[in-house]
């Protein structure tokens, strides 16, 4: 695995821009050292603050979970949200009524509170479905698109299901 993929291209540019910045900062003070002048080394750090601030921004986009969604860079994110509950849609006559899981993920580092809704469901899952952890898939070059895996999730609601219905009939 090469350096680029290692870190992602916002921290390779980020690097790059504190770097100049440092450069700046230098060729500033050196010419200010020479020609007695500080006007020359106030002119430099201007500069030199705007590519620190632009430089940080760009590492902080790979290296801070949470601060803008790219916690794997240039990949899908997965997150583990909990269930709060099923919703429905409001129906109008005709339509057939949809259900859609919805459920929550709290950023441990940003402390952000994110809630994501399933595809629609044709059949009600459930409230057995309530409290229970689901894969979220984030895509990260396009803010706001996910999706909720719910499929393992509803697989184990039937099993539990068909178990208990077994162990009725038992009894």
């Amino acid at each position: 695995m090469g350096g680029f993929d290692r870190f992602g291209r916002n921290t390779l540019i980020g690097g790059a821009l504190l770097l100049l910045s440092l450069a700046v900062a230098a060729a500033g003070a050196v010419v200010s050292v020479k020609t007695g002048n500080t006007s020359c080394f106030l002119g430099c750090s201007i500069p030199a603050a705007v590519l620190i601030v632009a430089g940080g921004n760009m590492v902080r986009k790979d290296l801070l979970p949470g601060a803008d969604r790219l916690l794997l860079p240039g990949g899908e994110q997965t997150i583990t949200a909990e269930v709060l509950g099923v919703t429905r849609n409001l129906r109008t006559a005709g339509e057939k009524t949809s259900y859609y899981i919805v459920c929550r993920y709290k950023d441990p580092l940003t402390g952000r509170v994110e809630t994501f809704t399933s595809r629609a469901l044709e059949s009600y899952p459930g409230k057995e479905v309530i409290g229970r952890k689901v894969t979220v898939r984030i895509d990260p070059r396009e803010k706001g698109k996910y999706t909720v895996d719910i499929d393992e999730l509803l697989e184990e609601i039937e099993k539990e299901k068909r178990e208990n219905e077994q162990a009725d009939g038992m009894h």
